[in-house]
């Protein structure tokens, strides 16, 4: 795909609770389509992926999965974001348990537990076929079965077959080792998604930005997307200087959903792609492809 600008909205999955309506998802897919920045939705969502897509316009989507451990359930997922008119899927693979989130315990805030953002799940035949009554029947039952059917630790046998299942681009989300790059490619992804899930799942881990270097060398010319900590413009030229091919943010976006809605959305975007043009400017590199990692200085 040729994007107006190596910048994207990366996938939060609560992001539909965020907007004072309580419909993120489809003001997120309405901000993309005014600014021609895509947006990676995610599997949990207030409102269907078909319902998202649908306000995309022009501008491409990708649609972001948690692999359920029901294969049946998955492959249900992904053939409905084919005919939803996503243009790639992204398989979030760190996330099969959640990690020890202390601000979330301590205000007891899980929002699928109590049915929120499963309208992909609850909309799904495959997933209602498995529920005695349904959901709009009996909302704690369908939560109840989402959770014991949600974590699936995958295995690169999983990837094969996730590979067979759809002809969509795929890309692998949380990847920060060079290894697991290369085993990738040999199972015929389309791209690396080199994240750490904006810090949410290994507390003091490895800074995906550190990581991120080995990763694009490994990839050998794949496609590298980036995530995990950018707050500013200078955060994303920094991340294409280290060799992403675009560069994903995600709480600045949900911060302006929340104030603002869908102008919020945008300001934030063109905001973020303002400095990242003045910096570029200003320290005289006039295409992407000047931005090396020659550009950046370390300090010890």
């Amino acid at each position: 795909m040729k994007l107006p600008a190596p910048l994207f909205m990366s996938p939060v999955g609560v992001i539909g609770l965020c907007a004072q309506d309580g419909h993120g998802d489809l003001a997120t897919a309405r901000a993309a389509a005014r600014t021609g920045i895509p947006m990676i939705a995610s599997t949990f969502s207030v409102d269907p992926m078909e319902a998202v897509a649908g306000e995309f316009g022009d501008t491409p989507g990708l649609f972001q999965l948690y692999t359920p451990a029901d294969r049946k359930l998955a492959e249900s997922l992904i053939h409905r974001a084919e005919i939803a008119g996503f243009k790639g899927i992204v398989v979030t693979l760190d996330t099969w348990v959640t990690g020890w989130r202390p601000r979330d315990l301590s205000t007891g805030n899980f929002p699928q537990l109590r049915g929120y953002c499963l309208a992909n799940y609850t909309s799904d035949p495959v997933f209602r076929g498995q529920l005695t009554r349904t959901p709009e029947e009996d909302l704690p039952a369908a939560a109840a079965y989402w959770a014991r059917i949600f974590g699936n630790a995958l295995t690169w046998d999983d990837l094969r077959w996730l590979r067979s299942i759809t002809e969509l681009p795929l890309l692998l989300k949380g990847i920060c080792h060079p290894d697991d790059v290369r085993q990738a490619k040999d199972a015929g992804v389309d791209g690396i998604y080199c994240s750490n899930h904006g810090g949410r799942q290994a507390n003091g881990g490895l800074a995906a930005l550190d990581a991120l270097p080995a990763v694009v060398d490994a990839a050998d010319g794949l496609p590298v997307l980036f995530d995990s900590g950018i707050r500013s413009g200078a955060d994303v030229i920094k991340a294409l200087a280290l060799g992403a091919t675009a560069v994903g943010i995600g709480r600045p976006y949900a911060y302006g959903l929340a104030v603002g809605g869908i102008d919020g959305i945008v300001h934030v975007l063109r905001a973020i792609l303002a400095e990242a043009d003045l910096i570029m400017a200003v320290d005289g590199y006039p295409t992407l492809a000047d931005l090396t990692p020659q550009a950046l200085r370390y300090c010890t």
